[in-house]
């Protein structure tokens, strides 16, 4: 036990403490009177305590003069600058307010709101569910990860295990049951989980894979995510696109399985070109450039999922054979898009994030597809057997089509069509970088750092930087600029796939890369992805798409 007033002396001391402490609060309420201003209220507590709380039965039912100080409050109005219009309220005798305290649960959607403010369908799917709900779930597991990368807190990460656990059963339990299977927050809490593996780096980055390496290794929760948005997407069918929640829902599920596809290099599904179809023909204003892009990016799934396994084959002939209709197939997408930026005055809209954000999926894609353009020139060009005249004289013996040389393999031709494509590259590199908000070290002006709505501009950039800083034949400097962009979106906005940017996959050959800069760009100053993933190693998840 400590006994305060142990002596007349230190009695003394704190009786003199006490009445100096309470001279000053009345000269402030004087001050605060005399100048006219609006004094709400002034807390004056004869003492104070920071805890009021006993464990023992007995303690909670006898009072304490700690637990429950006397509190006087004046509270004066000024209506007018003259005396007769000023009221004063007698003082009152109330108990002092304690400090609150909520579970972190509790800020778990109002952050998801912050976070993606500019979708106007999630305010609504939040309303009225209960806590238990899926998509409340799914929010508190997003939420929970993100501070936790954010703020780095001492945090118990038992508690994100159980949290996902719970998450996990209840979304499996919405998509079991036919009531809820096909309603927008399953589909929105399914999304939610792919965002979160986005947060802890659940991805990994193989930007050349072929399909012969995608059957033989495990796929990763990201894209098990976006399996399962696909079978959702199916199962609401195309009633989907004729309401304005299910259009905008679709337009953001449809978008991150393309960005699924094109890093997978994987054909879109023929569900999306009946969609785009339903779409152009009832097109609503403002999803012109939705339209195209998806449109872009469906061509540039198809053209991967040919260059690619071609370009690693190595084999010459069989480029030389394919090489005409490929240059076909990449020109019509670049036209079409370049005709409907002509013609389409919306696509000058004032620039707003998710219409940057699409015209940056476009210049992702752009840049991957003919980064592939490339390779394959080279392969068509120095690969074994040597090129010869007759592949590409017209009338002579060779070429692709079986009747004669192909103009298109003539070495200055390749040659022209290469310097076409470091040039588009180029450009397309350089307004991606143009979008680096000042936060995160570019130009461009941006938000409140610190606000949540700027975490989902940093989501919107991960994916074009990436491909920035991965394609060799981009322009070094924007690579490096890439590259720093990703490592502050890590470090500052707590997402650790943006730790993630190096190319995987086999290598290319030989002849694939002649004239083709490698370098590293100084990968040993990204090497901390380690250290953060351990910080939620063991937690993965998975939801099993049903097709």
């Amino acid at each position: 036990m400590r006994f305060q007033n142990a002596d007349p002396a230190s009695f003394e001391r704190r009786r003199k403490k006490r009445g100096q402490q309470h001279q000053q609060e009345k000269d402030d309420a004087a001050a605060s009177t005399g100048s006219g201003t609006l004094q709400i209220i002034e807390f004056t507590p004869d003492s104070w305590t920071t805890a009021s709380s006993s464990s023992s039965p007995a303690s909670s039912r006898q009072p304490s003069r700690q637990s429950t100080p006397a509190t006087t409050i004046t509270v004066t109005t000024t209506t007018s600058t003259t005396p007769s219009s000023t009221t004063t309220v007698s003082k009152q005798r109330l108990p002092v307010l304690k400090t609150l305290r909520q579970h972190w649960t509790a800020e778990s959607v109002p952050l998801v709101l912050g976070f993606y403010q500019s979708l106007d369908f999630l305010p609504g799917l939040f309303r009225g569910v209960g806590h238990d709900h899926c998509l409340v779930l799914t929010g508190q597991v997003f939420t929970r990860a993100y501070m936790i990368n954010r703020f780095r807190p001492r945090a118990d990460y038992r508690e994100l295990s159980i949290v996902l656990g719970h998450a996990l059963a209840s979304v499996q339990e919405a998509i079991a049951s036919p009531k809820t299977y096909t309603s927008d927050s399953t589909i929105v809490a399914v999304w939610l989980l792919g965002n979160y593996e986005l947060m802890i780096g659940g991805l990994e980055r193989r930007s050349f894979i072929t399909a012969k390496e995608r059957g033989s290794s495990p796929e990763v929760p990201w894209h098990i995510h976006g399996q399962g948005l696909l079978s959702l997407m199916r199962a609401r069918g195309d009633r989907q696109l004729y309401n304005a929640s299910g259009r905008q829902i679709f337009w953001v599920m449809h978008n991150m399985i393309q960005v699924q596809l094109t890093i997978a290099n994987t054909p879109c599904p023929p569900d999306f070109e009946r969609w785009l179809d339903i779409i152009e023909s009832t097109l609503q204003p403002g999803e012109g450039l939705l339209l195209q892009t998806g449109r872009y990016l469906s061509a540039a799934c198809s053209l991967l999922s040919k260059l690619i396994p071609l370009t690693i084959s190595g084999d010459a002939e069989r480029a030389r054979a394919a090489y005409p209709a490929l240059v076909a197939e990449c020109d019509r997408a670049d036209l079409a898009m370049a005709e409907w930026m002509r013609a389409a005055p919306e696509y000058q809209i004032e620039p707003g994030p998710v219409w940057g954000y699409f015209w940056n999926s476009w210049r992702s894609a752009r840049i991957k597809v003919h980064h592939m353009m490339i390779l394959i020139s080279n392969l068509v060009e120095y690969g074994e057997p040597p090129l010869v005249p007759a592949d590409y004289a017209v009338g002579g013996g060779g070429g692709g089509d079986g009747g004669g040389g192909c103009p298109l393999l003539n070495p200055e031709v390749l040659r022209a069509r290469r310097e076409s494509c470091m040039a588009i590259i180029a450009a397309a590199g350089r307004d991606v970088a143009e979008g680096i908000p000042r936060s995160l070290g570019g130009k461009m002006p941006d938000m409140d750092p610190d606000s949540p709505a700027a975490y989902f501009d940093a989501v919107r950039l991960i994916w074009p930087l990436s491909h920035l800083y991965v394609i060799p034949t981009a322009p070094r400097h924007l690579r490096i600029a890439a590259r720093e962009a990703l490592v502050r979106i890590a470090k500052e906005k707590g997402i650790l796939t943006a730790l993630k940017p190096r190319a995987g996959g086999v290598l290319f050959p030989a002849a694939a890369l002649r004239g083709i800069p490698v370098d590293d760009l100084g990968e040993g100053e990204v090497v901390e992805e380690e250290e953060n993933r351990a910080r939620l190693d063991g937690i993965v998840t998975k939801v099993e798409a049903t097709d």
